[in-house]
């Protein structure tokens, strides 16, 4: 395939690429390192679903990313004439490419049923066990897995134009209806309650619910130019000669995806403030309240 684009066009998409999947991993890895390292306040099993969402997020930065560069680059780029040598490996390097990318969606899903869950069964969900997040993060990552084989099986029997058809667009639409019809019913849920709680715990649920509904939009918003270009490849094949530069910004919208969690979780979460300024400040012991309530230049001067 003929290069699209010139390389004075190419390198400044592959530096925003690079630098962008850099950023994903390191931000990721110290959220990880923040909620277990605030084991008493964020590492609990409400948050267990957070905490493997930043770790799938590292892998989308570490494994897809850098495959993305590649795919990109030698399709679209004069950049390098590198070739798999085998049909095995680039079969496997495309597997790998979304497998990840799906996880993280699947597990936004998860997200959306839990919070619904911990907002129409209160009481239930506070006794719900830690097996139960073990069981939905193995189910989280047998749908991705199960997905990816399929594509390799349609790959291999040649129906490739199915794959868009019947893997991307309805895996993309029935994530989006769940998700949004999620928290539909959590904001009617809320705003409808004529018993409203006001202890701390309710409130701490409240507080995350909301920032999951965040999350899961910004990220719905990431992912959706990308949906769009995958549905135009399928009903018109003339979408894949498409502008360059668009291209290129649908590919870096989709890995912003993993990108904006940590940002948020740093906006919305107190605890999670207090965790990252004590992981590179040494911030003294305070109680968690008037920690939160402090003014950020004072916590930085600490």
């Amino acid at each position: 395939m003929e290069p699209f684009s010139s390389a004075s066009e190419c390198i400044p998409w592959l530096v925003v690429l690079i630098i962008e999947c850099l950023a994903i991993v390191i931000l990721n890895i110290i959220t990880i390192a923040v909620f277990v390292k605030k084991k008493r306040h964020l590492q609990r099993r409400s948050t267990y679903l957070i905490i493997h969402q930043a770790i799938v997020d590292v892998l989308v930065g570490a494994v897809s990313g850098p495959l993305q560069i590649e795919i990109q680059m030698e399709w679209l780029c004069p950049l390098w004439n590198y070739r798999r040598n085998t049909l095995w490996s680039h079969r496997l390097s495309f597997l790998f490419l979304h497998l990840f990318y799906f996880t993280s969606l699947t597990n936004l899903i998860a997200i959306s049923l839990e919070r619904l869950h911990a907002t129409f069964c209160p009481f239930r969900h506070r006794f719900v066990r830690k097996w139960v997040y073990r069981a939905m993060i193995i189910v989280i990552w047998l749908i991705a897995i199960v997905r990816e084989a399929a594509q390799i099986f349609l790959w291999e029997i040649g129906y490739f134009e199915v794959i868009n058809a019947y893997l991307y667009l309805p895996f993309y639409a029935v994530s989006l209806f769940v998700i949004c019809v999620s928290y539909i019913l959590i904001v009617i849920k809320v705003r409808c309650s004529r018993h409203p709680q006001f202890h701390s715990r309710s409130k701490r649920e409240r507080k995350l619910t909301g920032t999951a509904l965040i999350v899961s939009l910004v990220s719905l918003l990431c992912l959706l130019p990308g949906t769009m270009y995958v549905a135009c490849i399928h009903l018109s094949s003339s979408c894949f000669m498409m502008y360059f530069h668009i291209r290129m910004a649908v590919v870096v919208l989709f890995l912003a995806n993993s990108l904006v969690n940590p940002i948020i979780y740093a906006l919305r979460m107190p605890g999670f403030r207090e965790g990252l300024l004590q992981l590179f400040y040494r911030v003294p012991d305070l109680p968690r309240i008037a920690l939160a309530n402090l003014p950020l230049r004072n916590l930085l001067r600490a």
